[in-house]
């Protein structure tokens, strides 16, 4: 046994590496040969023992000694080949995969498995397994060359001995050593923190990162092929721009990403051989490599311009690949300016030499593509052939901690999707180059508008009200604190404020202003304003005066609703109408149903008639009010009827600011269902404690909340909670959240929406089998068609980044008295939809495959803060004319913890 080594750079990584990672076989490197033909195991076994004997690191053990890992070459090790008989292909296959996964005893040699399945005496399969600590690509080979030569020696009764033994590893180790300590490295590592300055530590990608506590999963690689034709081609415009053919499907794959994440600058890992002296030909060892391209894709640049790049960036790295990855990454970090770790995608063109065994007499030998892989990043593509006369294969695999298995096949058919397309068209900018297929397209126009679901067309909302109160007029329809109304009871107050609102001149066309909070009389008013025909525009008691007047002014407001408490003089200025609704004269005025007015649905007016304004922040310091119509509000009360699903028998919790489109639902679904509301006091919703006496008290069945909401809820809710259905929207939901309330109601629902688009446009239910931490936002209600385009508006497919555009039945009318504004957000559709006119949310989103949507980010500085959309330019400018401030910028900060806050810095005027 000789005493203990040192590691190398790229063993000391993997030993790392190997601690922290889940999956057993992330640093196996496996290959699997059919042998056809007279073959004899037992001489095979004595040649494995011989190749053996000649290399150290085939019989090392590895420790961690003193904190530092070490490797000890022993004099011998155990047999390196083991011979199973199997009785079928089937059963061999799933050896060698077991085989493959199996996990190595690091400190028990050979870190290295030949298994050799005898299905007959003429059919064999040969799977070699070999840790990354002894061995690469290239040590593979010569083993196989050394393990041919070999048996075929002792076969035919000689001794095999090189002429040789190689070079130890370990000298290979002494001289990293040596080259690190007396600065042979400096400049080099000097290019790579410039070069590397302020790049990206990752490339944003559809399912990354496994979800806590997940196992991890056995890849299954992705694999395509080019045709005979579309190789030719490759290889010419390689010719014509005069480099090597692998930065051709390089270029494409780069391209393909940057539309993936929306990215511009993407590093790419690229194995080097690592044997830069004759004296490392022969020897087993870990000697590859990888250097970092950082390429920046931009659309504007035509595909050949792009393969350019990638090759002057693949010649650069190469100047500069003296020192191991792992000693430039240790760099890295200790300056703090570029990524620690820029190895998360890695492109592998490298074309293997003839099998070995070709060259026994009788013998066929074909190597078997991998069922499963072992890449060495979170993404590996690896192509051969482009060098050659042989096909042009693309294989992609994803490693197993990466979760990114099912991008795999995704990302791939888009690749080479583009790759054929810029094969066919070269000049063509990168970024319109299509990604997928005429009949993928098709395929996607079909899932981004579903076709229509029939639905009851109504003239108004209040049509599905009156069915309703007909239909369960003593049925109790809404409570709060000790007063509960029924729907009979309801549609009478609601008739006579409507009377009164008459006689203050509220007609057809016009608007009413609701300056209530939640209460039993705010859905009252809102009935009471359809009856008329006009519009209700909420306006929260807790805004600022000012805030109130612009909303009063801006949406021409015929009257002001509000309640008893509220002084008359505060509305005076306005020259507006003030209509009084007091709890105790309703009480004194329900006398008998059968007496008192009914609410009516008018005869003129249809579904385009508004049926409420909403006023929202916006990015010139001024709201915006978005109109509704009723067309659209009634499609998303009968939708979400039908999903997530509201019967007569649930008890809805009324908890949002009638200011807050998320109040629209919870105020109406009991009008729409004949459920019952349970409204909750301003006290009760600021209070966790008592929202949950209020919920067990009433036996509350839905309840919809924000995340900030639902996370002091629960912290809170004992075992014994059980809500039938539980929503959450206004801001993204973590899957530890959802998790958790999904322990406290039997269904959970993640909502998306606008107000621009009535409320919800997306809807998705959390299952407890989802592994991936993003929760998605779901796929489109009724009647409603949700698009992810590009800056040109151009559809994109799953996995890309875009824009989401939404259209149906759920587009609001405009922004009141704002032409302009309407026709920057309300656009007309590409030709795929059919020309339709589209919302641009300004949200950023990608398509998963089965057409579900993951929410990604803003494209603008709109942001969510306890489910209130907020603009913060808005703020900014607000600041900006006070005049004691002379700049201004307002940014997000959040805890850690979920919490977010708006923080204002400023420069004082003077200063």
């Amino acid at each position: 046994m000789t005493a203990p080594t040192e590691l190398s750079y790229e063993q000391r990584r993997i030993w790392r590496e190997e601690t922290r990672r889940r999956d057993p076989a992330a640093h196996h490197l496996t290959a699997s040969y059919e042998l056809t033909g007279p073959l004899e195991p037992a001489v095979l076994a004595r040649a494995a023992r011989a190749v053996a004997a000649r290399h150290e690191l085939l019989r090392t053990a590895f420790h961690d000694g003193d904190g530092q890992p070490h490797g000890t070459a022993h004099e011998t090790a155990p047999p390196l080949l083991r011979v199973v008989p199997v009785a079928s292909a089937e059963e061999c296959a799933e050896l060698a995969e077991a085989e493959a996964r199996a996990r190595f005893d690091l400190a028990t040699p050979p870190l290295a498995r030949l298994t050799l399945c005898a299905v007959n005496a003429g059919h064999h399969v040969l799977t070699v397994v070999l840790h990354r600590l002894v061995a690469d690509e290239a040590a593979l080979d010569v083993l196989l060359d050394e393990l041919a030569d070999a048996y075929l020696a002792l076969r035919d009764g000689d001794d095999w001995r090189r002429p040789e033994p190689p070079t130890p590893y370990r000298r290979h180790v002494e001289r990293e050593r040596a080259a690190a300590a007396d600065g042979s490295w400096e400049e080099d590592l000097a290019y790579w923190r410039n070069h590397l300055r302020d790049a990206p530590e990752t490339c944003d990608l559809p399912g990354g990162g496994p979800r806590p506590g997940a196992p991890p999963r056995t890849p299954r690689p992705a694999r395509a092929a080019l045709t005979s034709e579309e190789a030719e081609a490759l290889r010419a415009i390689a010719h014509r721009h005069r480099v090597a053919p692998a930065a051709v499907p390089l270029a494409a794959w780069v391209a393909t990403l940057s539309r993936y994440g929306g990215a511009r600058d993407i590093l790419v890992a690229v194995p080097v051989p690592g044997r830069d002296s004759p004296e490392h030909a022969g020897v087993i060892g870990p000697f590859a490599d990888v250097v970092v391209l950082r390429t920046r894709p931009r659309p504007e640049m035509t595909f050949g311009e792009l393969v350019a790049h990638v090759e002057d960036e693949r010649l650069a790295a190469l100047a500069h690949r003296r020192p191991p990855s792992a000693a430039v990454t240790a760099d890295l970090a200790a300056d703090g300016t570029a990524p620690s770790s820029p190895h998360q995608l890695l492109f592998d063109c490298g074309d293997s030499p003839p099998p070995a065994f070709a060259r026994v007499p009788g013998v066929r030998c074909q190597r078997l593509p991998a069922t499963t892989a072992a890449p060495r990043a979170d993404l590996e593509l690896a192509v051969t052939g482009a060098g050659t006369d042989h096909p042009v294969e693309l294989t992609l695999a994803a490693g197993a901690d990466s979760h990114l298995e099912e991008t795999t096949t995704l990302l791939l058919d888009h690749t080479v999707t583009l790759l054929r397309h810029a094969l066919a068209a070269p000049t063509t900018p990168a970024g319109q180059l299509s990604l997928i297929t005429e009949e993928r397209r098709r395929e996607l126009v079909t899932r981004c508008a579903p076709p229509p679901t029939p639905l009851p067309e109504v003239r108004s909302v209040l049509e599905l009200v009156i069915e309703t109160i007909a239909r369960r007029p003593d049925a109790p329809a809404l409570r709060a604190g000790r007063r509960e109304l029924t729907f009979a009871q309801v549609g009478a107050r609601a008739a006579r404020l409507a009377e009164r609102l008459a006689r203050h001149g509220v007609t057809a066309g016009g608007v009413v202003a609701l300056h209530l909070d939640r209460s039993i009389e705010l859905p009252i008013a809102m009935l009471a304003s359809w009856q008329l025909g006009a519009a209700y525009v909420p306006v929260d008691p807790a805004y600022p005066r000012r805030r109130v007047e612009f909303v009063l002014h801006d949406a021409r407001a015929q009257a002001v609703v509000t309640g008893s408490a509220a002084p008359d003089e505060a509305f005076a200025a306005l020259g507006v109408p003030v209509v009084v609704v007091d709890p105790a004269v309703g009480e004194r005025a329900d006398g008998d149903p059968a007496e008192s007015p009914r609410l009516t649905a008018r005869d003129e007016g249809g579904g385009e008639d508004p049926a409420y304004v909403l006023y929202t922040s916006g990015s010139t310091g001024e709201p915006k009010g978005a109109r509704v119509p009723h067309r659209a509000l009634a499609n998303l009360l009968l939708s979400m009827a039908r999903r997530p699903g509201v019967t007569s028998g649930d008890v809805i919790l009324g908890l949002t600011s009638p200011s807050f489109d998320m109040s629209v639902p919870e105020l109406l679904l009991p009008f729409t269902t004949g459920a019952r509301m349970v409204v909750a006091s301003t006290v009760d919703a600021r209070d966790p404690r008592r929202l949950l006496d209020l919920v067990l008290a009433e036996g509350v069945t839905v309840m919809q909340a924000t995340p900030v909401t639902w996370g002091a809820f629960l912290a809170l809710a004992p075992d014994t909670l059980r809500l039938r259905l539980a929503t959450c929207a206004g801001e993204a939901l973590t899957r530890q959240l959802a998790d958790g309330i999904r322990e406290r109601a039997d269904e959970v629902w993640n909502m998306y929406g606008t107000t621009e688009t009535t409320v919800y446009s997306l809807i998705a239910p959390v299952r407890p089998e989802e592994e991936d931490p993003a929760v998605p936002v779901g796929r489109p209600v009724d009647n409603t068609s949700a698009w992810v385009l590009d800056a040109g508006l151009r559809p994109q497919p799953p996995g890309v980044v875009g824009e989401l555009y939404l259209g149906g039945a759920g587009l609001a009318l405009d922004y009141h008295g704002r032409p302009d504004l309407t026709g920057q957000r309300f656009v007309t559709g590409p030709p795929e939809t059919g020309g339709e006119r589209l919302y641009r949310t300004g949200d950023l989103v990608r398509m998963r495959p089965d057409g579900v949507f993951d929410f990604v980010g803003r494209t603008d500085t709109q942001t969510k803060i306890r489910g209130h959309r907020i603009e913060v330019d808005e703020i900014a400018t607000l600041l900006r004319r006070h005049p004691r401030v002379r700049d201004a910028v307002v940014v997000v900060r959040d805890d850690g913890a979920g919490n977010r806050r708006l923080v204002a810095y400023v420069v004082p005027a003077g200063d």
